[in-house]
């Protein structure tokens, strides 16, 4: 982390980045509530990329309702700050969302504002090359961050880099229980997918934008229709024929 007299780390993003220091060390361990307040934000999440390059929401705080909407927004949509991120593995500092052009997010940045968040700052977590996801702010106000809130968010950033590097699956073999299938927060989006594709009869690319499509026409979170289709309430198969209102 950047601790150079030229940079240096404030007394309590150090407190923060000690708490994921401890053996093993550990994103887990991190409270996310208390980065943010550091940061400055509302709240704060990270995202790793899976093989396939699709974003996984891994850490955020369960207080933070806001992060965890916006990712699954962007999820479901294809665009925003961490969209974006990731894709170009570059930074994506946004301080006044009402000031972006209409052609970079049209559809995310009016959800987002009428969700409430007003600013969004994204980092790439990566070492050169290697990227391996990307930690996100965000903010119910418009602002910059302060040069302080920068290099926090830098030394935050390049510590969970180097924990990903750490614990990811299929990286050394150890794993940080954040990362583990069974407690990602998109498993039942995965789960519904793998389920329509089979009922559908069409590939898992096929059947995830079935359901992002269902979500987005539909105005409700991706976790909810994956929900749905796993207690088989609903399959969003546009060609089904609609039932009839006739008695039998």
């Amino acid at each position: 982390m950047p601790t150079t007299p030229e940079a240096p780390v404030s007394p309590e993003m150090t407190a923060v980045l000690a708490m994921a220091a401890t053996v093993p060390p550990g994103l887990a361990k991190v409270p996310a509530d208390r980065c943010a307040e550091v940061l400055g934000l509302t709240g704060v999440t990270v995202s790793a990329l899976t093989r396939s390059r699709s974003l996984e929401l891994i850490w955020h705080s369960q207080a933070d309702m806001l992060g965890a909407a916006l990712e699954d927004l962007q999820y479901t949509l294809g665009e925003g700050p961490t969209v974006e991120c990731a894709r170009r593995n570059r930074a994506v500092l946004v301080p006044d969302l009402t000031r972006t052009p209409d052609t970079r997010w049209p559809v995310f940045v009016p959800d987002a504002l009428h969700a409430g968040a007003q600013a969004c700052f994204a980092f790439s977590l990566r070492i050169g090359a290697i990227q391996q996801g990307v930690f996100a702010g965000y903010r119910t106000r418009p602002g910059s961050l302060t040069p302080q809130q920068y290099r926090d968010a830098l030394a935050f950033t390049e510590t969970v880099t180097f924990l990903l590097l750490g614990t990811v699956p299929g990286t050394d073999g150890r794993r940080d229980p954040l990362t583990d299938l069974a407690t990602l927060h998109r498993a039942e989006v995965h789960q519904a997918t793998g389920m329509l594709a089979v009922r559908l009869a069409i590939s898992l690319d096929e059947a995830l934008l079935e359901i992002r499509t269902e979500a987005f026409s539909s105005g409700r979170p991706i976790l909810e229709v994956a929900r749905e289709i796993i207690d088989r309430r609903e399959d969003p198969d546009p060609e089904a024929p609609a039932p009839s209102s006739e008695p039998e």
